[in-house]
């Protein structure tokens, strides 16, 4: 009977192979390089063809690295095989659709070409702490406590900790350069020696996580505010003020995300 997932050090695996990359959108799955605010995506190793189907976990053939999205979305539905990306490479529908990727793309990849193994787990580990800060600020409907996506966080960070001195830092291999307040934060995790010295630290992340958070989502959301929806523009533009006025209190890239799609949906900021 084949196993119905891969093994964490498979996934690691995956994730490097796969330059941390989701193989159906392109997205960035290295949380390091994600804005602090609702909206962050997970890694996950899809299977190409389902376990249902009669698929194997043989990370080789069978898995690749798909965001959370991309992942539910598809579930167990073999025929969606339709990539972007392949190892970490753009692929030739992607050249087809878009043309020759934008520097940005292809500098990220060379960067996300020197991950390690070791560090899908320090991936993880701030994974389940962007968790932890979802539930702390909004009670969603999970069976898990904030403490305990802090329990599972540190088991990964403890894995990553055995394993890093087999590979020079983030920082010597390039895949840290000049790292945000935000960053420097989440690195600082990696050094810590128990749950609640890594909770300490996290929290540290609270306040602007929350405030990114409901601004992205009263712009981004306005559904979730009015239950009519001849008001959602009217809310969107709200929203857009409120960014204005607290501008220096927000992260640099939610901001420009907000503003930049602001001119285009009304053309002008």
């Amino acid at each position: 009977m084949p196993t119905k997932t891969f093994s964490d050090p498979d996934k690691a695996r995956v994730f490097v192979r796969d330059r941390a990359t989701c193989c159906f959108s392109g997205s960035n799955l290295w949380l390091l390089d994600a804005p602090l605010r609702r909206g962050w995506q997970s890694d996950w190793v899809d299977h190409k063809k389902a376990i249902s189907r009669g698929g194997t976990s043989d990370w080789e053939k069978n898995g690749v690295c798909a965001s959370h999205t991309f992942n539910m979305k598809k579930r167990n539905n073999t025929a969606d095989t339709t990539y972007l990306f392949e190892k970490g490479h753009p692929t030739a529908l992607y050249y087809d659709l878009f043309g020759f990727p934008a520097t940005h793309i292809t500098e990220r990849l060379q960067r996300l070409s020197k991950l390690q193994e070791s560090d899908w787990y320090f991936n993880r580990a701030v994974t389940w702490i962007f968790e932890a800060l979802d539930f702390i600020w909004w009670k969603p409907d999970y069976k898990r406590t904030d403490e305990q996506w802090f329990d599972a966080a540190y088991r990964k960070l403890q894995r990553f900790q055995k394993l890093r001195d087999k590979c020079s830092s983030l920082e010597d291999r390039g895949i840290i350069i000049a790292p945000s307040k935000t960053q420097e934060i989440l690195l600082s995790i990696r050094n810590c020696d128990s749950p609640e010295s890594m909770k300490r630290q996290a929290l540290r992340l609270s306040s602007q996580y929350s405030r990114n958070s409901q601004i992205w989502c009263e712009y981004f959301h306005p559904e979730d505010h009015k239950d009519n929806p001849s008001q959602y523009d009217a809310q969107r533009r709200r929203a857009y003020d409120k960014a204005h006025k607290i501008q220096a209190r927000l992260t640099h890239d939610t901001f420009e995300c907000i503003q930049a799609d602001y001119k285009i949906r009304y053309g002008s900021t």
